[in-house]
């Protein structure tokens, strides 16, 4: 035996089990200290867990990985009160950074609806920290940008021109370009230089010694829109020569991002396949996005906001013909579609079209999925249910909808958003995600909104729309079997038994023995991957 836990609590299929035994980076053998113990041989090491409780490796069925790394070199604003303190901080960053002419300077998860003045930035504002270097804000939700003067200029936006085909920008009533941008940060990107592949390596590399440390073992990532460059061959070979070095420590399943036809052909014009790779880098499903946040108003909702009546936000497939035609193309070619939608509207089109795949091809029986999944009615809930589409939830984000929804949705639509439970007893799958950088991908406070229905400060006392919330039980399956059969691993994956893969999460504190409002704040004491550990509070791996 490579490795052999005892004295802990493992958590399996069929209860709790004090140890296990792994070869060869699987799970050989669980059951009681002493009789894992009689497997031991010279070359095994041997780990005294002192009771902590360990969990199938926890799993992050949705986020943007290498996103997290690439804002990690720039200016974090997600503490900022105030817009004036956000610009204060930025004219620091650029004062002490010394970034090279012409470099742009990216600042990123502000959210304005947390600062004093309740309004997003514009040019004017960003022309106060510089007005020959572009500017670049990027909101906490990641669907609206605002770029300076400058950097309206390098990106070719004006007065008088039209609207792109994708996205919008926003104009005042002059006509003048405000220096908001709504979904166009593919254009911003167009006139940042590209990182390169060694580069996307050492972000990926950063970010994954940060995850091991908060206990996740695998993820489920879109990668291929997160950073500048129209770059999904350099992030294939980044994460493909990471794993052939051995060098990737957690596993990653890919959510390729390729929201136009364009994108989809050049993915399959280069060889590229859903489910290529292996245990520790995979393609998975074809990633859409249907609209955009609901903090930003840009979600799109089937009537109109109910705290601003002149919009319904933004649906991003302004012709649903193309959405569907990728979702069939990506279906007959045996890929499912993971959707991004918020809004109730995005929603119906997301699943019309994969119903419209599903009944043209039958006999292609695929996990297809909802990215979100927030503002829902019953006639979809159901539809979801017959379709047996997934729901990648991610609970973290009522800490700040919880203080926003009903005011965007009103009293009848949040009846059924953020719906989990009802979703879970219907029959319907809510692997757990945190959508970061978004949030944090620490699962604990993850689990903890699911369980509590409580923001992070412990409001409101009684749980909002309590009766939503899951069990803690049910929260851990979200976060290890329910990822694994997203990702067509559940015979391998999510569970601590014998020939599953070796992926475990110790934590310092027994989840089902402490009151639910101290789950947030629980660390991880161990990761585990592959039958290694990559990861031993106070002692980095």
């Amino acid at each position: 035996m490579e490795l052999i836990l005892v004295n802990g609590k493992i958590k399996t299929p069929e209860g709790f089990a004090q140890a296990v035994a792994v070869e060869n980076g699987r799970v050989a053998r669980v059951g009681a200290s002493d009789e894992i113990l009689a497997l031991k041989e010279e070359k095994t090491k041997v780990v005294d867990l002192g009771g902590k409780l360990v969990l199938p490796g926890l799993n992050d069925s949705h986020m943007h990985f290498l996103n997290v790394g690439y804002f990690s070199q720039s200016l974090d604003l997600g503490g900022t009160k105030s817009l004036e303190e956000a610009v204060e901080l930025a004219k620091k960053f650029l004062e002490e950074k010394q970034l090279p002419p012409g470099k742009w300077l990216e600042a990123n998860t502000w959210n304005d609806d947390n600062w004093a003045e309740k309004r997003f930035p514009t040019k004017e504002d960003l022309d106060r920290i510089s007005t020959d270097r572009p500017v670049l804000f990027v909101r906490v939700c990641g669907h609206i940008s605002v770029v300076n003067s400058k950097g309206l200029e390098l990106i070719g936006i004006h007065k008088g021109m039209d609207q792109p085909k994708e996205g919008e920008f926003v104009v005042d009533e002059n006509g003048e370009p405000t220096g908001v941008l709504k979904e166009m940060m593919y254009r911003v990107y167009e006139s940042i230089p590209n990182p390169t592949v060694e580069d996307i390596k050492k972000m990926l590399l950063d970010t994954c010694e940060e995850a091991l440390k908060v206990g996740l073992t695998s993820v489920q990532t879109d990668d291929f829109e997160s950073i500048p460059g129209n770059n999904l061959d350099d992030v294939i070979r980044a994460y493909t020569e990471l794993t052939a070095d051995g060098k990737l420590p957690l596993r990653v399943y890919e959510q390729c991002a390729l929201p136009s036809r364009a994108r989809y052909k050049l993915f399959v014009d280069h060889g590229y396949r859903s489910g290529q790779g292996n245990e520790f880098f995979r393609l998975g499903p074809i990633k859409l996005f249907c609209d955009g946040s609901l903090g930003a108003r840009t979600a799109w909702l089937s009537e109109p906001y109910s705290d601003d009546p002149s919009t319904c936000g933004f649906g991003i497939y302004d012709d649903p013909a193309e959405l569907f035609e990728l979702v069939e193309k990506a279906h007959k070619a045996g890929m499912a579609a993971a959707i991004h939608c918020i809004g109730d509207a995005a929603a119906e089109q997301a699943v019309e079209a994969i119903e419209r795949a599903v009944k043209k091809y039958p006999e292609t029986k695929l996990r297809h999925g909802i990215v979100h999944a927030q503002i829902l009615n019953p006639q979809l809930m159901e539809k979801i249910r017959e379709l047996d589409i997934i729901a990648y939830i991610q609970p973290i984000f009522i800490e700040y909808d919880l203080h926003m929804a009903e005011s965007r949705v009103g009293s009848e639509r949040i009846k059924y958003s953020y719906n989990w439970k009802d979703l879970l007893k219907s029959g319907v799958r809510i692997p757990f995600g945190t959508d970061c950088p978004v949030e944090s991908f620490d699962p604990m406070p993850n689990i903890y909104s699911a369980v509590t229905r409580k923001d992070l400060e412990g409001q409101p006392e009684e749980g909002w729309y309590k009766e939503q919330g899951l069990t803690l039980e049910e929260a851990v399956a979200a976060y290890t079997e329910m990822p694994a059969y997203a990702s067509y691993e559940e015979n391998i994956k999510g569970k601590i038994a014998p020939g599953f893969l070796a992926d475990f999460t110790v934590l310092e504190r027994d989840l089902y023995e402490i009151p639910a409002d101290e789950i947030k704040d629980v660390k991880t004491a161990m990761t585990i991957v592959d039958g290694k550990i990559r990861y031993e509070r106070g002692n980095d791996r």
